[in-house]
């Protein structure tokens, strides 16, 4: 089968590669389309401490059932459509005994500890693929996984009726966030977004948005809010000025949700977030559950918001290299997809 394989670090490769052969409890998968992420980026790079090379990246996935080798019942056969939860876990350590499998001090993630969905095939254990409903798109499904990110942090959080959120960077997992946020029916929801096509992209779904480059965000966050700050924080940008403010833009016992991996140390103000007695929460990738959540969530979105507009290219899996490429210096304004 043809793969783009990263053979060593920032360097990608087509290659022809064995089909695998499924191990007992997996099934095999006919990848058609496959998203790229942050994270590729950060393994094609070597930013990533414990992902591996040779490796085929990619752990947002959609496809088709080609091959099963799991017993006991299943809902779905070969040829049904499907996504993926990319996620394993040692089911021994203190957060699986806990039932926090996916904050495992072993976690396993599709395209970082085993091969992903770069390729025309890929193995995933069977328990951790859904079939993708009548109603939704293969264009809408392959953002079950992005999607997914934003239900758990907003879950989290504790996203609800009336909050404000204020969600800092508009790039495909901000965007995502505030969409969520909307889905919870936030009462506002702003995005702070430097870059401005990324800024326009994210008004036109409707979103207030504020240029932190031309604008004091503390200055806005207090104008919007009345003098009291946001309910919600959100950081999806990783930016070290953003969280510098963290704690100015956010109310008194509100909480502030991380996402966003800074690069290095990020400055966070500890006395301020004390004395406003604010909650931060980290967030990392998702349980099962909101997977499965997300999937129900599309169907509903599909209706009120354009979600085929937050793919913002699509490309053939022998681009990839000008892919991570895009995706590393902001040229996109949504995600890229590639077409396998």
């Amino acid at each position: 089968m043809k793969a783009c394989v990263l053979t060593d670090w920032k360097t990608l490769q087509m290659m022809d590669v064995p089909k695998p052969v499924p191990k007992e409890g997996e099934v095999v998968i006919h990848v058609k389309y496959a998203g790229v992420c942050g994270s590729d980026v950060n393994v094609f790079n070597h930013n990533h401490p414990t992902a591996t090379v040779p490796r085929i990246m990619c752990h947002e996935i959609l496809g088709t059932i080609d091959e099963i080798n799991a017993a006991g019942p299943l809902d779905y056969k070969v040829g049904t459509r499907v996504v993926v939860c990319p996620l394993t876990w040692c089911g021994k350590c203190e957060a699986c005994r806990a039932g926090a499998f996916h904050v495992c001090r072993n976690l396993g993630i599709l395209g970082l500890h085993r091969d992903g969905g770069f390729a025309e095939y890929v193995a995933v254990d069977a328990d951790m693929v859904f079939p993708v409903p009548d109603e939704l798109t293969d264009e809408e499904a392959i953002l079950t996984e992005p999607f997914a990110v934003g239900f758990h942090l907003n879950s989290r959080a504790g996203v609800q009726p009336g909050d404000t959120v204020l969600v800092y960077g508009g790039g495909p997992i901000g965007l995502m966030a505030a969409i969520n946020a909307r889905y919870f029916r936030a009462e506002r929801v702003v995005i702070s977004e430097p870059n401005p096509e990324r800024r326009a992209y994210v008004a036109s779904f409707g979103f207030e948005t504020v240029d932190p480059s031309q604008r004091d965000i503390v200055e806005a966050a207090m104008e919007m809010t009345n003098g009291v700050g946001f309910d919600k924080v959100i950081e999806a940008s990783g930016a070290a000025p953003a969280w510098r403010t963290l704690t100015d833009v956010c109310r008194i016992r509100g909480v502030i949700a991380p996402v966003g991996i800074p690069k290095g140390f990020a400055e966070l103000k500890v006395v301020q977030l004390i004395f406003k007695e604010q909650t931060i929460l980290g967030n990392r990738v998702y349980t099962r559950e909101h997977f499965m959540r997300t999937i129900g969530m599309l169907k509903e979105l599909r209706s009120t918001c354009q979600l085929e507009r937050i793919v913002d290219q699509f490309m053939p899996l022998e681009k990839l290299p000008e892919a991570i490429d895009t995706q590393m210096n902001g040229r996109n304004k949504g995600k890229i997809v590639m077409v396998i």
